[in-house]
């Protein structure tokens, strides 16, 4: 007897915004897809995150950065087979973009051999079928042009809502919005902020602390030791936020309205002077503003969006606290005399980890030198995973048949011993077979291979380049790993890899006695 192998279906499962999520979207979507999966005889994937949460499908976010962008690299990889099917609920959870970068990311996923389906209407287009009926791709391009006409107009009517709002605020006087610092708190009658005094008094600390010479470094560490209290409700005061306080005009009252322009905030208008209660003057706010200046000995945060410093920047932990590490420099203002170091954020910001810096260009020198191990360190698939996970899913769905049954033929007979002592010892067999199923799962997502290896490979080219790209390299081991210990009391680094949990990969990068 021949078993054939049924098609394997990914639920899609997006929505923009924190009310969607709070309502009823969440659920709708997912039980659409599970009612289609059994209707038409499918396996409903539940291993790969198929969730955006929070994320627009207008310019195309869910794709560069969301779940779907995963999954169409998982396709053009081939880690997901022909014959798969993608199932949402609606033509606009897939893309909310202009119709041409619409119909790109339709039309890559069907000439794949993906079967895209729309659940409300349960149409299902694939390549054969379209060729078969061309005119359904009208019917496709008619509702991407609509979705993408709903969201601009959408964000026309946030835009002139906003304009309103700041137009109304400059001839009344009154707030555009209850958002505002952490030193700062709204009335009770909404018509103005007033200082939080401690708060204030932290904050012109900072200023203080600033002028008198401190970093944001040393200012953060003092007011961790000290135990002040971190205003948005954090654990530990940090670097970043000091700056982001030092560098904010709201300091000295002005507020700056600000709009969105695809992924970027932008300004909106002129800003509005005192709008908020100054916790500094102007003089002040300017001195500290020129200090943050001055270059070499200023202590200032690179803005987002800028180069990638290091190859494990967001990848490296401690391996005290497993809190992040981070570059920092030390020795003179020169390049040829300063030396950059790895220290775990938790000592630096004097949160209770012990200090230590490591050498950045030996951890460097050390992956470019042996980036072959990469590939000879890949965690190797096991062929058997996806037949037994199968077996197990079938075996699963038995059980299921096989109590409905039993617990049918109680209500008909009505009380039998025998039949109570067969539907538990189906329930027993059931949940140690949902035991295993919870195992496997865990480790079937090591089959995911063919684009592991391909990110493995372009790993090491860009290590062994001549010149190395830091941005592009250090891209590529974020999609391989999750983090990467710098084990520093032996020498070690540990790349924890992504697509296998729990298989790590160590790389030797200096002597035990001189890494302590």
């Amino acid at each position: 007897m021949t078993t054939v192998s049924r098609p394997r279906a990914y639920s899609y499962v997006r929505f923009s915004s924190p009310e969607q999520a709070k309502g009823d979207s969440y659920r709708r979507q997912t039980e659409k897809a599970a009612a289609y999966a059994a209707k038409h005889g499918l396996i409903l994937d539940d291993k790969l995150n198929m969730f955006d949460e929070g994320i627009s499908a207008f310019m195309g976010k869910n794709v560069t950065m969301g779940a779907l962008g995963n999954f169409l690299s998982l396709v053009q990889h081939g880690d997901i087979p022909k014959g798969s099917f993608l199932l949402a609920e609606n033509i606009d959870r897939i893309s909310r973009d202009v119709v041409t970068e619409a119909m790109a990311t339709l039309t890559m996923l069907i000439n794949s051999g993906i079967t895209l389906v729309t659940l409300t209407d349960e149409r299902a287009y694939s390549r054969e079928s379209i060729n078969k009926q061309p005119f359904a791709i009208m019917e496709i391009i008619m509702g991407f042009i609509r979705a993408n006409d709903e969201s601009a107009r959408k964000q026309q009517l946030i835009r002139d809502s906003w304009i309103g709002k700041r137009r109304k605020m400059v001839e009344t006087g009154k707030i555009m919005t209850a958002r505002c610092p952490g030193w700062l708190r709204l009335r009770e009658d909404r018509l103005a902020f007033d200082l939080i005094h401690e708060r204030a008094k932290v904050v012109q600390r900072m200023f203080e602390m600033t002028l008198a010479g401190a970093g944001q470094h040393a200012i953060a560490a003092m007011f961790n030791r000290e135990g002040i209290p971190v205003f948005r409700g954090g654990k530990h005061w940090i670097a970043a936020y000091v700056a982001k306080v030092l560098r904010s005009p709201a300091t000295i009252g002005r507020f700056q309205p600000m709009r969105h322009e695809g992924l970027v905030r932008v300004a909106a208008g002129e800003p509005i002077e005192d709008y908020y209660p100054a916790v500094v003057d102007r003089e002040t706010f300017e001195q500290v503003q020129e200090i943050k200046g001055r270059g070499a000995g200023a202590a200032v945060v690179p803005p987002k969006g800028s180069t990638t410093a290091n190859l494990l920047a967001g990848l490296a932990v401690c391996p005290m606290c497993d809190g992040t590490m981070t570059r920092v420099n030390k020795g003179g203002a020169t390049a040829t005399r300063r030396r950059t170091y790895l220290v775990c954020v938790n000592a630096k910001r004097g949160a209770g980890c012990g200090y230590k810096s490591v050498p950045l260009h030996d951890i460097e020198d050390a992956i470019a030198e042996k980036a072959v191990e990469f590939a000879i360190g890949v965690p190797s698939p096991d062929a058997g995973l996806e037949i037994e996970w199968q077996r197990l899913q079938n075996d699963d769905e038995a059980h299921q048949d096989e109590i409905g049954r039993i617990m049918d033929a109680i209500k008909a007979v009505g009380h039998s011993a025998a039949l109570l002592d067969t539907l538990r010892e189906l329930e027993a067999d059931r949940a140690e077979i949902n035991k295993r199923l919870i195992v496997m799962g865990e480790r079937v997502t090591a089959s995911l291979t063919n684009r592991v290896q391909q990110t493995v490979e372009r790993l090491i080219e860009g290590l062994e380049a001549p010149v190395r790209d830091v941005p592009a390299i250090n891209a590529t081991m974020r999609r391989l790993f999750d983090r990467v210990t710098v084990n520093w009391p032996q020498g070690d680094l540990e790349f924890h890899w992504r697509h296998a949990p729990g298989e790590v990969s160590r790389m030797n990068y200096a002597w035990p006695k001189e890494a302590a």
